[in-house]
């Protein structure tokens, strides 16, 4: 299991992607930076900024300014050799019939883009209802409500192979999802929360570490050379 800490990169962050190899990113649009091998990223979608959680009210009018960010958002790593993990299809948290019909509708321009497709279950929607989707999720992003991934989480991970768990930022839920079976997870307090949560997540990663060993002198050098002026003055 990776968790992914939004897109934090601080000199903290890389040390432990590097040495641990238990981290990635969860891009939103207009946040993706990078990439960096020592990082699999992800790509979410935006729709969650539009959503209030309070009165369960989706904001249409902000969705169609993060909409063309989510279009760049796929085409920023079109070209990239590092290609992301999966992509969540735009949805619309907190209602299960909208998302629903917002997969079906865009599910398409993530397979064009050639990433792997993720739908964010919602409260009411079953394995069933997920699985009869044409052309279907590849990734379960199971969302929705705290009790809505308390007690699905479970049923997700017995019906799917790939399950992520959004919103996560809990370093003693780490080990019993690693055990459920859970891919990966995502939180933006593993770096704004408290010491007890970066902590946590550091103590987690080192556990069960496999550091990566690629070079990273290309991600420092301003400029290029050719091979015979690599070692020129």
């Amino acid at each position: 299991m990776i968790v992914m800490p939004a897109n934090s990169t601080g000199w903290f962050w890389h040390c432990l992607a590097r040495e641990t190899g238990r981290l990635g990113h969860l891009y939103s649009p207009g946040a993706q930076c990078g990439p960096w091998p020592w990082f699999p990223y992800a790509l979410d979608n935006g729709a969650f900024a539009c959503w209030d959680r309070k009165t369960n009210t989706f904001d249409d009018e902000k969705w169609a300014t993060v909409f063309p960010q989510w279009e760049r958002l796929l085409a920023w790593t079109a070209p990239s050799v590092q290609r992301a993990r999966w992509a969540i299809v735009p949805d619309v948290p907190g209602n299960a019939e909208r998302t629903l019909e917002r997969f079906a509708k865009y599910v398409q321009r993530v397979i064009d883009a050639e990433i792997v497709p993720a739908i964010a279950v919602q409260d009411g929607m079953t394995p069933d209802m997920v699985s009869s989707l044409r052309p279907g999720p590849v990734v379960i992003a199971v969302g929705g409500t705290d009790e809505f991934k308390r007690d699905t989480l479970a049923t997700w991970c017995r019906h799917f192979r790939r399950v992520h768990l959004l919103r996560c930022n809990s370093p003693d839920k780490l080990d019993i999802l690693e055990d459920m079976g859970v891919e990966s997870c995502d939180g933006t307090g593993w770096n704004r929360g408290n010491r007890k949560q970066t902590a946590g997540v550091e103590r987690w990663a080192r556990k069960k570490p496999t550091p990566t060993q690629s070079e990273i002198w290309r991600y420092t050098c301003r400029s290029k050379t050719t091979d015979g002026e690599l070692f020129a003055t």
